[in-house]
């Protein structure tokens, strides 16, 4: 969990709204699984205490997002056992989409030799 907090907060950013334009435009997911996930989302992007285990981290996140919806008297009600399937989903989709910089090293490397094999055709 804090090698996902260390990763650059603009780059969470950018990824934040593009995972949101996922979830609410492509996915069209109903507004409790939307809230479930951006409540990780929430919770990397602000500055926490050092969290050693993703099930307190989860556990945390859920404690938020239950006093935040509290707070502005939303009807919403989230089931813990599926916020917390939602919760380790989207742990890992911030694990292989933000925070694997090999993988996508990999791809731009294999995009780049394609192009470059591809020219070498040609001339």
């Amino acid at each position: 969990m804090e090698r996902l907090k260390t990763i650059d907060p603009a780059k969470m950013g950018k990824e934040r709204h593009k995972r949101e334009y996922d979830l609410r435009v492509l996915n069209c997911v109903g507004e409790d699984e939307y809230q479930s996930r951006m409540a990780i989302w929430n919770n990397l992007i602000t500055p926490t205490a050092p969290i050693e285990e993703a099930k307190k981290f989860v556990d945390a996140a859920f404690s938020k997002l239950e006093q935040d919806l509290k707070a502005s008297s939303s009807e919403l009600v989230i089931n813990y056992n599926e916020f917390v399937t939602l919760a380790n989903e989207e742990i890992n989709y911030i694990r292989v989409h933000v925070a694997d910089n090999r993988s996508q090293y990999f791809w731009y490397a294999t995009i780049a030799l394609t192009i470059c094999l591809t020219a070498s055709l040609y001339f």
